[in-house]
């Protein structure tokens, strides 16, 4: 469901817009068709034209063909003999947006810009069919009904003045392998940036609240990946649009998080150990989407010794889209410039620099093209560069520079495919495009990233699906369409690419990939709007894109919508900088190896390509305990040792042309064991979850997060607990209820629920089939533990008996939540769990007599603890940050944290619980009032043994902080 980043934000500052029209015009009647309500376009008659009259502003998109809030015309098209273009434009008083929806109702294109700016859409050879075109009224004008309309709108064929973009047609071969940080980061990895240091190689990966860092152990092939989290605290705390950049020949890394018209941000010279705040970007900015780059200087001018290159900070205001140069390293800088105005609508992709210091920016509805705005004096002014060949697309294209200067520029075309334009002119001229999606039937494209190296060479990546109804980039979950991260290469500067599927049996996202922000309800908005891509020193490209289907969903639908950070590195293939193009022996391979359970065991080996170095694998070889075991084909990727010996360990080597390369580190096999269950004695066993910030309207109190059930000692034997959360209760509506409805194992419907009445009073109870709501039905009050706590923990605590004798061992399943808004015409239901609304999940009841006691175990490392330190009154200030662990088996109640320096309590803290297995964040500043020099910094957790543990060891650690 939807995030509030990226295209989100630019909604809410529509709605400024919206409030302001809201404040002289009375509501207006809307109508649901347009004047006239219907036409058709052919070659004998190529254009038609409509208007519509005053309409109620919605601020809301259009919610499929049929929606009564908008202003619809049935477009009939008959395609003309010759290639074609449908070219749809709106003209609007305020703001209207504009869709196009499929015969068969599936939204294909949509323009959401600013007020006062036409709408263009251009469809490219649309199949015969009546088409929906319809006008949503987001922050609509007053007209004069029957003189002067609320917007005005046209239909036209034009003839394609060239033949479809040629089809990518390489036969480079190219592999990548994928990583993912461990389980407890990367979960929240929306809109990812990366960036790839030359000087240490490590990968510096932004997204949401998180900086992560990868570092690569290129010694086996696929490398070994180790992650870390080296967030810094100024750009982790809160997010709007996050957003990171690496200037390779500084190695300055920047992260960003968009705060108004600037943002939090700071930059790292090596790699997050160290870091320095920046003022963010300028205070003139725009307020929603912005990007950080940089480069060399344009002459005249040039860089200093302490940083020889500039930093430019871009982002996107209500109508114009503004940029900001910074000259001293990006720490400040200097007031905001427009780029476009009335030019170019929707958002602007990120900046990039080339080496002789020429800035572009990419957009994707410059008119009726894609462009760059292009800068040759260092961002004083600009100039908007159409790539003839295209047409307005759906997502940010992206752009990219050669070490020549040679112009890469990836886009999704207006008819879904991927394309790559080239020019050596700084955008003045194109080539040809060339439709690197065509090889596996790509209908539809999003997130498009490129990097180039060398002047011919240089990768694309994108995500695709070849499914190709309409409605790609609705909100439908169950929507048919499979997506891959594909990427192509060019090795020849443009006329060859060559493309495969990166992820070729692991999915990215089953379903829609939302674009509708806020409207966005049903869980597809969990990719949000971009993802990122870099080059290492030795030519691999990087892809940081987010894992939407995890676990189950690898397998078959449906898609489990998640948000995990994931990097795509180049393994084998010709490199973005030719000197590093490599042929010999293929590298030594990354093995895998584990043991069966069974009787004898045997030992299961696995592998991946490793990187071919120019020449095909032709066999792998095995090695046990250093003899040869067996040689495989090269096409095969396992081995089982059936007659395996206790202790035995293993090596693999690939054989091609050039000979037999290294082999793997020796390897012993893992003895597989099975996780226990989840035990609902000691934590609450999660049945069912929903993303976070998909409320309709934004309450925290109504957004769903998860159910689970509890079954502890402490609510009573025989007592079972339905462990709802929300975001937050610290303010808990009035005339709202909370409801799960399930299924005992005879069939019968039931339910509990938490609901406020009128005045806000709180009560729990649970009843019989599915009418929770009905004010005739029968509630029975609740176990009087049942209780709320402030961060949205809604316990409902029943007896087993009250649902026909729940007994051990018996399921309960077909949940459902509905939080539902009473007290209108209408019951409103913000949030939903599952978004389906098909009822899911099951639990296994354990009943708690069953259970034995539990404790908690609260720890505290070195590691876990953050300083940095800035100039404030009274001297330096040092901030001190906190992570503290329960290990334990249950819940911590009532954990006090106690922060010290020099063995002096400067701050205590408390937090009501820290969850089994969870932890908590804490954060204390202290005064030096001149007291330089090394201090050591201790945290304590529960400094007065007042929660029952079971270590009591170690819940303290400490820092040694050099104050200067």
């Amino acid at each position: 469901m939807s995030g509030s980043t990226s295209r989100a934000a630019s909604r809410t500052f529509k709605l400024l817009v919206l409030v302001a029209v809201a404040a002289f015009v009375l509501p207006l009647a809307g109508s649901q068709a347009a004047t006239p309500n219907a036409g058709t376009i052919s070659e004998s008659s190529p254009s038609v034209s409509w208007s519509g009259d005053n309409h109620t502003p919605t601020a809301a998109s259009c919610d499929g063909p049929n929606d009564a809030a908008c202003d619809n015309f049935k477009l009939t098209i008959a395609p003309p003999s010759f290639q074609y273009q449908v070219v749809i434009q709106l003209a609007p008083i305020g703001d209207y947006d504009l869709y196009v929806y499929a015969p068969d109702g599936g939204q294909i294109a949509g323009s959401g810009n600013a007020p006062g700016q036409t709408e263009i859409l251009v469809l490219t050879n649309p199949a015969a069919g009546t088409y929906t075109v319809s006008g949503a009224p987001f922050a609509a004008g007053v007209g004069v009904p029957g003189v002067l309309p609320s917007y005005t709108a046209s239909a036209s064929i034009r003839r394609l003045g060239s033949d479809p973009a040629t089809p990518a047609s390489g036969t480079d071969h190219l592999t990548y392998s994928s990583y993912k940080p461990p389980a407890t980061l990367g979960n929240d990895a929306g809109e990812p940036s990366i960036g790839v240091s030359w000087r240490s190689g490590d990968a510096m990966y932004q997204a949401g609240l998180e900086t992560l860092r990868a570092t690569f152990d290129d010694s086996v092939s696929p490398a070994n990946a180790t992650w870390k989290d080296v967030s810094f605290l100024q750009t982790s705390v809160v997010s709007l649009d996050p957003i990171g950049f690496i200037d390779h020949q500084t190695n300055r890394w920047f992260s960003s998080q968009l705060s108004g018209t600037t943002s939090l941000a700071a930059s790292t010279d090596d790699v997050g150990n160290n870091w320095l705040p920046s003022e963010g970007g300028p205070g003139n900015g725009g307020v929603d989407h912005q990007t950080f780059g940089g480069g060399p200087y344009h002459a005249p001018l040039s860089g200093t010794p302490a940083y020889p290159n500039a930093v430019y900070y871009c982002s996107q205001d209500l109508v114009a889209a503004l940029c900001a140069r910074s000259d001293t390293g990006g720490t400040t800088f200097g007031p905001a410039v427009p780029i476009y105005t009335s030019e170019c609508g929707g958002l602007h992709g990120h900046v990039k620099v080339a080496p002789d210091g020429t800035v572009y920016v990419p957009n994707r509805g410059c008119g009726e093209h894609q462009a760059v705005i292009v800068s040759e004096d260092n961002g004083l002014h600009w100039q908007v560069r159409p790539i003839p060949n295209s047409t307005p697309g759906d997502w940010d294209p992206s752009v990219s520079l050669a070490t020549d200067g040679t112009v890469y520029f990836a886009y999704d075309d207006g008819d879904g495919h991927e394309k790559v334009a080239v020019s050596h002119d700084r955008g003045k001229t194109w080539g040809p495009s060339t439709d690197i999606g065509a090889p596996f039937g790509v209908a539809h494209a999003a997130f498009p990233r490129v990097a180039a190296g060398d002047p011919d060479r240089a990768a694309v990546a994108f995500l695709g699906t070849s499914y190709t109804g309409g409605g790609a980039f609705d909100d439908d979950p169950a929507w048919p369409g499979v997506w891959y991260l594909y990427i192509s290469e060019t090795f020849d500067g443009g006329k060859t690419w060559t493309t495969v599927n990166a992820t070729p049996n692991d999915p990215v996202q089953r379903g829609t990939i939302c674009i509708h922000g806020l409207d966005c309800v049903n869980g597809t908005r969990n990719l949000l709007d971009f993802n990122g891509s870099d080059v290492d020193k030795q030519g691999r490209f990087y892809v940081a894109y987010t894992d939407g289907c995890v676990d189950a969903c690898v397998v078959a639908g449906p898609g489990s919508f998640t948000s995990k950070a994931t990097i795509a590195r180049q393994v084998s293939g010709n490199r973005l900088f030719a000197a590093f193009d490599t042929t010999g022996v293929p590298a030594a391979p990354s093995l895998y190896a584990k043991s069966t359970s069974e009787t004898p065991p045997s030992n299961i080996l696995s592998w991946q390509e490793p990187d071919t170095n120019g020449s095909a694998i032709t066999s792998y070889r095995v090695y046990r305990n250093g003899g040869l075991l067996a040689t495989v084909a090269g096409d095969q990727r396992g081995y089982t040792d059936a007659a395996a010996t206790s202790g035995a360990s293993y090596q693999l080597s690939a054989v091609n042309g050039s000979g037999e390369g290294p082999k793997s580190p020796p390897v012993t096999p893992v003895v597989v064991v099975t996780p226990p269950p989840a035990d609902p004695c000691t934590a609450p066993v999660t049945v069912l979850t929903d993303p976070t910030g998909d409320s309709t309207g934004g309450d925290p109190a109504k957004d769903v997060q998860s159910l689970s059930f509890s079954e502890t000692r402490a609510i009573g034997l025989g007592k079972i607990a339905f462990v709802l959360k929300v975001a937050s209760l610290t303010t808990v509506p009035a005339d709202t209820t909370w409801p799960v409805q399930f299924a005992t194992k005879d069939g019968k419907d039931h339910w509990v629920k938490m609901e406020t009445d009128a005045l806000g009073k709180v009560t729990f109870g649970y009843g019989e089939g599915t009418s929770y709501a009905s004010p005739i039905g029968t509630t029975t009050p609740a176990d009087a533990g049942s209780n709320y706590t402030g961060d949205g923990t809604i316990t409902i605590v029943v007896p087993r008996s009250a649902f026909g004798g729940i007994n051990a061992g018996d399921e309960l399943s077909k949940f459902l939540t509905r939080v539902s808004i009473r007290g209108g015409a209408i019951t409103l239901t913000p949030d939903n769990m599952p978004d389906s609304l098909a009822r899911t999940g099951a639990y296994t009841v354990k009943g708690n007599e069953n259970c034995t006691v539990p404790q908690a175990d609260l720890t505290v490392a070195p590691t876990d603890i953050t300083t940095y330190t800035y100039k404030g009154q009274g001297g330096p200030q040092v901030i001190v940050a906190a992570v503290v662990h329960n290990s334990g088996t249950v819940d911590a109640a009532a954990v006090q944290v106690q922060f010290a320096v020099d063995g002096q309590t400067f701050a205590t803290q408390t937090v009501p619980r820290i969850a089994q297995g969870s932890l908590a964040h804490f954060t204390a500043g202290w005064s030096s009032k001149g007291q330089k020099g090394n201090h050591t910094f201790t945290v304590t957790a529960d400094p007065a043994n007042t929660v029952s543990e079971s270590n009591e060891g170690n819940n303290s650690a400490s820092k040694l902080v050099t104050v200067k």
